[in-house]
């Protein structure tokens, strides 16, 4: 008898170590930072601009790390992206200080906050304005988390 339960206590001290080394795996701080970027974020403002900005906005998946910009053609039109920051589409990454988002195609945007929480969302980058032949100057823009 006294066999039976050493035996029974040892396997259910395997059991307990078992399932104790298969809970999941904490995430990464770029996975956490790419899963707060995670959404539509409507683009609301430039400060380059003296009116707001509407009918843009940028969506970022965590799957295949990609993004996609609607309204594209009003930020063009707005000489927003002279040196094509933007693109319609293609992926993005994060540098190793989780400040920087590089598109590819397209340029690298400096994210000055985020907080998903309130939907505030800032990104700043260079590129002339508001001609093409102009001096690149810090382009700050204001986006909202989409509904």
């Amino acid at each position: 008898m006294k066999r039976n339960i050493k035996l029974l206590s040892l396997l259910a001290l395997s059991f307990v170590i078992f399932v104790s080394s298969c809970k999941p795996e904490e995430k990464s701080e770029k996975e956490k930072k790419i899963e707060e970027l995670k959404g539509t974020w409507n683009i609301v403002g430039a400060n380059v601009l003296d009116e707001a900005l509407s009918g843009v906005s940028i969506t970022f998946t965590v799957e295949g790390a990609a993004y996609s910009v609607s309204g594209l053609q009003t930020f063009i039109d707005a000489n927003l992206n002279h040196d094509e920051t933007l693109a319609a589409e293609g992926t993005f990454s994060l540098n190793d200080n989780l400040d920087v988002v590089s598109l590819s195609p397209g340029g690298d945007l400096t994210i000055a906050t985020l907080n998903k929480e309130t939907g505030d969302l800032t990104l700043s980058y260079q590129a002339p304005f508001p001609k093409g032949t102009d001096d690149p100057t810090s382009i700050t823009l204001n986006l909202e988390l989409a509904n």
